[in-house]
C-alpha cells in the first residue's frame, strides 16, 4: 500500500511540473520578453497560443542563414493556417540589432508574416537553452516541446512533425493581426544600393522589388521591374525581382545581385529586357563551383556585385554571402566559379580558397586592381589581391563597435557597403548608423563627420567627385552629403 502511495505521490509531482512548464513556457512567451512584441496590432496573449502548435524561431536579423529559411516559414504558414501559430524570438547578436524600431524594420523589410517578441536579454533563449542562429523549437497544443530544429533545410522535417501532432489543435481563439506599414505611400522601402552611370543613378529599390534610375536632381526617369515579389523575365514593366541589392553597370548592361531570387540578373539599358543568367529561386549550396554554366548552378543570397575594370579579366565578381564567398562570373564563356572563401563563415587571411570569410556584402575595386569588400558578420573590411586575402579592420566574428584608429583596435559594426576613391574607402557602418573612411596610405580608420539627420542603417555608399551618397535604409531615402560643407541633405525624389 505505501508503494502504491508513493507511485501516486510521484505521479502528482510529474503532473504538476508538466502544468508548471506549460504555464512557464506560454507565460513566458506572453510576457513579450524584453522588449515586447512586435509586428502585431496588439500583444500575442496566452489564449491565442493555447490549443495551437506554436513554431518558435529564434533569429537575428542580420544573420544571412535566418534570412534564407524566410520562404520555409512562409511556406509553413500558408500550409497550416491558423492551426499554426509561428512567433518569431529576436535574440540579437549586434547591439545595433536589440533596438525594437529596428527589428520590426527587419519584419518588415523581410516581409514576416507572423508577430515577433523582441528577446533583447536573451531571456527566452536562455530559457529554452538555445545557443545557434537560426534555431526553430516546435510546441504542441498543450504548450509542451515535441521537436526543435538547428540552421536551414528542416522545412520537410518540420512540416511532417506538424502533420502528426495537427489533430490535438482545439482552438476558436482569432489568430493575432499584423500590423501595417507604409510601403504602398513610400517613394522608396527599404532601399539597398546605388550606382552611377552615364549621369544617371540607379537605386536597388529592395522593398519594392525593383530598381529605379534618377537624375542628379532626383526626378526618376526610369522603373525597371513591375513591383511585384517573383523571378520572372521580360521587359522593364513586367520583369519581377525579390529584394534586389547589389548592382553594376558597364556600357548598356546592368548585372543586379537578385538576392531573394538567389538569382544573378542582367538588365539591358538599350533594349529594356531583364534576363536571367544564374539561379532558379532555389538557395544553392555548392562550395566548390569552377567553371560551371552559369545556367546550371544555384547561388545563395547573392549580394553584390561588380564588374572587374580590367578588361582582360572579362569578369565580374559576385558576393555570395549565403555560402562565405567571392564568386567570379565570365563574361565571355558565361560560367561561375569561386574565387575566395572555403565556405567555412569566419575570419582568417590567406590563400584566397582557403580564407574564412563571413557573409561579404558589398565589393569596391581600387585602381591597383586590388578587390575590397565588407564582410558583415565580421565587422570587417578585407582585401583580395591576386591569390590572397587580407583584412584591414576586423578581428573576429564577436568583435564589434565604434572605434576610429588603425588595426586591430579600429572597429566598425555589421557595415554592409563600401566605395573606393582615390586613396580611400569610403564605407556605410550599418550598425552603427555612421559614415567611416578608411585611408589606405595612413592604414587608419576615421568617423565621416555630416550635419543634418542621423542615418538609420545605411546600407551603402557612393563617393562622387564633389558628394558622398548615403543610402539610408532605414529611413527610405537617400542622402547626400556636401563634400565643402559637410551638410547632409535629404533628395527628394519626383516623378
Amino acid at each position: 500500500m505505501r508503494r502504491i502511495r508513493n507511485l501516486l505521490a510521484i505521479l502528482i509531482v510529474i503532473i504538476a511540473t508538466a502544468g508548471a512548464a506549460k504555464a512557464d513556457t506560454l507565460d513566458t512567451l506572453a510576457a513579450g520578453g524584453a522588449g515586447g512584441w512586435l509586428n502585431t496590432e496588439q500583444p500575442v496573449t496566452r489564449a491565442q497560443m493555447e490549443g495551437r502548435l506554436i513554431l518558435l524561431d529564434f533569429w537575428t536579423y542580420g544573420c544571412v542563414n535566418c534570412m534564407q529559411i524566410i520562404p520555409d516559414l512562409e511556406a509553413l504558414e500558408h500550409q497550416f493556417g491558423d492551426k499554426l501559430l509561428i512567433i518569431g524570438v529576436h535574440s540579437a547578436k549586434f547591439k545595433g540589432e536589440q533596438g525594437s524600431r529596428r527589428i520590426l524594420a527587419a519584419a518588415q523589410r523581410f516581409g514576416l508574416k507572423h508577430p515577433v517578441i523582441n528577446d533583447s536579454d536573451f531571456a527566452i533563449w536562455k530559457s529554452m537553452a538555445v545557443n545557434a542562429w537560426p534555431t526553430q523549437v516546435l510546441l504542441g497544443a498543450d504548450g509542451q516541446e515535441i521537436a526543435r530544429y538547428t540552421g536551414e533545410g528542416h522545412r520537410a522535417e518540420i512540416a511532417a512533425a506538424i502533420d502528426k501532432n495537427i489533430g490535438s489543435v482545439k482552438t476558436t481563439t482569432p489568430a493575432p493581426v499584423l500590423a501595417k506599414n507604409a510601403k504602398e505611400t513610400s517613394p522608396l522601402w527599404f532601399p539597398a544600393r546605388i550606382v552611377k552611370a552615364g549621369g544617371m543613378f540607379y537605386i536597388a529599390d529592395s522593398g519594392h522589388d525593383r530598381i529605379i534610375g534618377i537624375t542628379a536632381d532626383g526626378k526618376i526617369t526610369a522603373v525597371i521591374g513591375a513591383g511585384v515579389r517573383g523571378l520572372k523575365d521580360g521587359d522593364f514593366k513586367t520583369a519581377q525581382f525579390n529584394a534586389p541589392r547589389g548592382m553594376d553597370v558597364q556600357g548598356d548592361i546592368m548585372l543586379v545581385a537578385d538576392t531573394g531570387n538567389h538569382a544573378l540578373r542582367e538588365v539591358n539599358l538599350k533594349t529594356g529586357q531583364v534576363t536571367t543568367l544564374a539561379g532558379d529561386g532555389t538557395r544553392g549550396s555548392d562550395y566548390t563551383v569552377q567553371d560551371k554554366k552559369a545556367g546550371d548552378v544555384q547561388l545563395a543570397s547573392p549580394w553584390d556585385v561588380k564588374f572587374d575594370p580590367d578588361p582582360a579579366h572579362h569578369r565580374a565578381v559576385i558576393a555570395m554571402a549565403g555560402l562565405h564567398q567571392l564568386w567570379s562570373y565570365d563574361l565571355v564563356k558565361n560560367t561561375l566559379s569561386v574565387i575566395a572563401g572555403s565556405g567555412y563563415e569566419g575570419l582568417s587571411d590567406g590563400v584566397a580558397n582557403d580564407a574564412k570569410l563571413a557573409q561579404p556584402s558589398a565589393l569596391s575595386f581600387g585602381k591597383d586592381g586590388t578587390l575590397y569588400f565588407a564582410d558583415a558578420e565580421s565587422s570587417a573590411i578585407r582585401a583580395l589581391k591576386g591569390e590572397e586575402v587580407t583584412t584591414l579592420i576586423g578581428t573576429g566574428l564577436f568583435d564589434f563597435g565604434l572605434v576610429d584608429g588603425k588595426y586591430p583596435t579600429a572597429l566598425l559594426q555589421h557595415a554592409q557597403g563600401l566605395a573606393v576613391r582615390e586613396n580611400k574607402i569610403y564605407i556605410a557602418d550599418t550598425y552603427n548608423n555612421a559614415m567611416r573612411v578608411y585611408d589606405l596610405v595612413a592604414q587608419e580608420l576615421s568617423t565621416l563627420k555630416g550635419r543634418g539627420e542621423p542615418f538609420a542603417e545605411p546600407g551603402d555608399i557612393l563617393a562622387d567627385e564633389n558628394a558622398v551618397y548615403i543610402v539610408d535604409t532605414n529611413n527610405h531615402v537617400i542622402k547626400k552629403r556636401d563634400s565643402v560643407t559637410d551638410k547632409i541633405t535629404t533628395l527628394m525624389l519626383t516623378r
